[in-house]
């Protein structure tokens, strides 16, 4: 009896504890959760502000997609660059602009690896550019075995970062939110992992455009 006493008293400890654990994994959930939606909110109002000094300055629409394209690469080492591409629209529902540029290689087994640089111009829409970074700058993380999801911090003023990597198709994209206004998002294929993008970023004025 006192066998089975011990083996029930034990029983009821590590359900206990697996209960604290569970408990405590759930508060740290919603602890992580809700400083999640502070930063986010936060980082909506400082957005709304910027916009806001832009509007004050007559800074409403969209730059040329010929400025955007200075922005862009002018070469990247064992890659042979294309023209730079470019489309800017205005209407009476806002305006748009985008620049961008591949860089190709042949690659060891034949098939034609690339880098693409992108940049767009979202002043003009900024619900947009708010719906598509809005997990940007909340320190999300995901991964798994086909790959992992995450944002980064790229080191500069009103900049954020999302980086995701494939590890089946070995293909790399890196995606910076700057100044509430510009999307660079660097595409790269048959890489081990990110930092070719993060490094073609960093050769890159995007602190400069973060500041616009």
């Amino acid at each position: 009896m006192k066998k089975l006493a011990a083996i029930a008293l034990t029983a009821c400890v590590l359900i206990s504890c697996e209960k604290a654990s569970e408990l405590k994994q759930a508060a740290d959930n919603v602890e992580s959760f809700t400083k999640a939606a502070s930063n986010m909110e936060g980082n909506m109002a400082a957005a709304e502000q910027r916009r806001e000094e832009r509007r004050k300055r007559g800074d409403t629409l969209a730059i040329p997609y010929q400025e955007l394209q200075k922005y862009l690469p002018q070469n990247i080492s064992g890659y042979a660059a294309q023209e730079p591409e470019g489309t800017t629209m205005n209407s009476d529902m806002g305006s748009y602009s985008a620049a961008s540029r591949r860089y190709t290689k042949a690659g060891a087994d034949g098939y034609e690896e690339y880098v693409e640089v992108s940049i767009v111009d979202y002043n003009a829409t900024a619900e947009m550019f708010t719906g598509l970074t809005s997990m940007w700058g909340a320190n999300f993380s995901m991964e798994d075995a086909n790959g992992y999801t995450k944002s980064f911090d790229p080191g500069f003023k009103d900049g954020i970062g999302w980086e995701h990597y494939d590890k089946n198709n070995k293909n790399s994209e890196l995606s910076y939110g700057l100044g509430d206004r510009f999307i660079v998002t660097i595409k790269s294929s048959n890489q081990p992992d990110n930092e070719l993008a993060k490094n073609i970023g960093k050769s890159m004025k995007l602190d400069e455009l973060a500041g616009r």
